[in-house]
């Protein structure tokens, strides 16, 4: 889900975008999926292995040469894990996305982070910092981890080691793309294993062993998986087809148990937020009002699956801990009584697609917005979300807050 980078024209603007990712490359978004739960798993293990040949982009021989400098916490300034390793999709990309063609999701250009120190495009989809930012900031971070593809030889790491942000945007647990416009789950716990391997050599076994037990692991994935359903109702006017969701979520079992075997022992899952009330849903109802709560339904079928299956997790594999972050019920919240959370609107656009200086400028009241884009949250309302989910109310997160899980033993 987002925008596309504008593409130049013989006069030097950019090319308007369509207004949804879906509707703007509709015959290039190919389903994928593997023919079952252990394909993924096997998936997910031969990337961790480097056998898949097919995402070449992905192997750069300046990632490969990244070299990687582990100080630990820099001198008078304490953080409350050694560092954060983030995967997911747009809501947590910091940038991965401006290394891929063109045609995949970017926001490299304005008014994309207008917001952002220096009104920086960074590549968020935001209006500024996003919930990777925040959730870094709330643990002592002064800045989030970088984007794994914006590494190589060149930067060397001699300040504070923080982590690593594997997220892309259009990323979803299955392969759902393939035209390299994303960079799906299973290989962003490859390029994990890279990043593995890097600090080993630097730490030895042990000392990485005990720094990785003690990071954190952001995740915020699945939103992309079931969207897809969503795009051939509102493309082929079809009825939602029977989304078999228990597969998904072993899919996304799989993956989780390939990154406790390299490490990981605290996740911290952030689950999917109302779809049927994102703007380029609402846009497509007839009053453009409306959330579609059979969109909803998904999402909560979804969310209801992740709690089963890490608390199984959590029971079968020792050390490893977990907290759900309902994001869901976090925005359902704010839609119900936006005004007690400051905000005036819940359901347009701030910044019009494709949100480019050739169109019309953001809104003024961006504090005041839920929705940055057609998809993602202003930078406002993921500070608030990631404030509810690190220490907030117990109704927001489970079993435990971020806080608690990050100091679990």
């Amino acid at each position: 889900m987002g925008c596309h980078r504008p593409a130049a024209t013989a006069g030097g603007r950019a090319a308007l975008p369509s207004h949804s990712f879906f509707l703007r490359r509709p015959l290039r978004l190919h389903l994928s999926f593997p023919t079952s739960p252990a394909a993924v798993a096997s998936l997910s293990f031969q990337a961790a292995r480097g056998d898949d040949a097919s995402s070449v982009f992905l192997q750069t021989p300046s990632v490969a040469g990244a070299s990687f400098q582990v100080l630990g916490s820099a001198e008078g300034h304490k953080t409350a894990v050694p560092a954060i390793f983030v995967f997911g999709d747009g809501m947590l990309d910091v940038g991965n996305n401006n290394y891929l063609p063109s045609d995949a999701p970017q926001a490299d250009y304005p008014y994309y982070g207008i917001d952002f120190p220096g009104s920086e495009p960074t590549g968020r989809f935001s209006n500024g910092y996003n919930m990777a930012d925040f959730i870094a900031k709330d643990m002592g971070f002064k800045m989030s981890p970088p984007a794994y593809l914006s590494l190589n030889s060149s930067i060397k790491m001699e300040t504070n080691f923080t982590g690593v942000n594997y997220a892309s945007a259009g990323a979803g647990i299955q392969i759902i793309m393939n035209d390299e416009a994303t960079i799906p789950f299973v290989y962003q716990v490859k390029n994990f294993n890279d990043t593995v391997s890097q600090m080993e050599a630097n730490l030895g076994h042990q000392k990485l062993s005990k720094l990785l037990a003690k990071s954190l692991f952001l995740i915020s994935i699945g939103t992309m998986d079931l969207s897809v359903n969503i795009w051939r109702v509102l493309r082929y006017s079809r009825k939602p087809s029977p989304f078999n969701i228990p597969y998904t979520l072993s899919s996304y079992k799989a993956i989780i148990m390939q990154l406790y075997g390299l490490g990981a022992r605290k996740f911290g899952i952030i689950n999917i937020q109302p779809l049927g009330c994102q703007p380029w849903m609402r846009k497509n109802l007839e009053n453009n009002v409306d959330c579609n709560d059979s969109m909803n339904s998904l999402a909560r079928e979804f969310n209801d699956g992740l709690k089963p299956l890490f608390s199984n997790l959590s029971s079968q594999l020792s050390g490893l801990s977990y907290s759900i972050a309902d994001f869901y019920a976090f925005s359902n919240a704010t839609f119900m009584n936006p005004r007690a959370y400051g905000f005036v609107n819940i359901n347009s656009t701030c910044c019009i697609p494709p949100c480019t200086p050739e169109h019309e400028p953001p809104c003024q009241n961006r504090k005041q917005h839920w929705f940055w884009d057609l998809s993602y949250t202003t930078e406002r309302a993921a500070k608030l979300a990631a404030s509810a989910f690190y220490d907030g109310p117990a109704r927001f997160t489970a079993p435990v807050n971020f806080k608690r899980l990050i100091k679990m033993k």
